[in-house]
């Protein structure tokens, strides 16, 4: 089994090296333009596409690997210490709790953007921007916090 992962762990990383290669290879050629926001044209690469496609199986696949690798571990740990297993997730309640809040707390009003057009900047997905945003800001003062907090409490013992 051990062996298995492995091989197919390297066979990505060639896989992923060979894309690489290839789209620096091609990096010139190519006929397909964008238009800027500016509306000047913009090159892109032969191989954009396959690459970016690429990129999505490898986070789809990761993403995969995490969550079986995550609940294989929790029903382990349920077998053998249920109270501790129990315990474990809190810490996933509170991330959940702090999506919930920040997700309640954003706003859904259009946002003005220059040059953009699209619908994706107001309703739930400016919601969605403002959790992230909101998100990002709770956990970096807990993280302030807890390392506060983790010298005031060596100093003190």
């Amino acid at each position: 089994m051990f062996k298995s992962i492995k091989i197919t762990g390297i066979s990505l990383v060639v896989v992923s090296f060979l894309l690489l290669i290839a789209f620096y290879a091609t990096l010139g050629q190519g006929t397909s333009t964008v238009d800027s926001a500016a509306g000047e044209a913009i090159h892109v690469p032969l191989l954009t596409d396959v690459i970016i496609y690429w990129l999505y199986a490898l986070f789809g696949i990761a993403l995969v690997v995490t969550i079986v690798a995550a609940v294989t571990q929790f029903v382990k740990s349920l077998i053998s210490n249920p109270a501790a297993a129990i315990k474990s997730l809190i810490p996933i309640l509170l991330f959940a709790g702090i999506f919930v809040v920040s997700f309640l707390l954003g706003s859904g009003e259009k946002m003005n953007i220059i040059g953009y057009e699209g619908t994706q900047n107001e309703g739930v997905w400016a919601q969605i921007t403002d959790m992230f945003i909101y998100t990002v800001y709770t956990l970096l003062v807990l993280i302030v916090l807890a390392i506060t907090g983790s010298r005031i409490y060596t100093a003190l013992k």
